[in-house]
């Protein structure tokens, strides 16, 4: 009796240890609404051995289009703000590659970006529980709101 209470109380204390991490797959998120300037910014992220080996965080205009490939978009915003839609998906991107545990996450915000960083936090938080549970189906975010035209191109 005392053995098989033993081995029930060890095998539940090692589906806690591997419950702790990742789950394989690819997950997004995504915004629920295009911006006023033609962008729903994503998140997508693969993982591999409960590590995450791939990740991508950028916008994606209706015909399928990605923001950080906008050369008109980056050269508006780099004189204004200091990076382009391309650094700052490269920014998140090697943040995110090799991580194991959501906690070790060491991502600032990008100078000069703020509602990408906004963005990135909402999306990310949204994809916490999918990605321990192994839930893939894509998310939808509710839309933070903008910052007005006047105040800058939007980032």
């Amino acid at each position: 009796m005392r053995r098989a209470l033993l081995a029930a109380v060890c095998c539940g204390f090692a589906l806690l240890l591997v419950g702790c991490g990742f789950k394989d797959g690819t997950y997004t998120a995504e915004f629920q609404s295009f911006d006023s300037l033609g962008y729903k910014d994503r998140l997508q992220i693969t993982v591999e051995d409960g590590v995450i080996t791939a990740a991508q965080f950028d916008g994606v205009n209706e015909s399928g289009g990605l923001k950080s490939e906008d050369e008109a978009y980056a050269g508006r915003m780099r004189p204004l703000c200091g990076t382009d839609p391309a650094g700052i998906r490269q920014y998140y991107s090697d943040a995110l590659t090799g991580l194991d545990d959501p906690k070790d996450l060491e991502a600032d915000g990008v100078s000069g970006a703020t509602v990408s960083a906004q963005h990135f936090e909402a999306l990310w938080q949204a994809l916490q529980s999918p990605m321990k549970k192994g839930e893939i189906s894509p998310v939808v975010v509710a839309d933070i709101p903008e910052f007005s035209p006047e105040e800058g191109i939007g980032e």
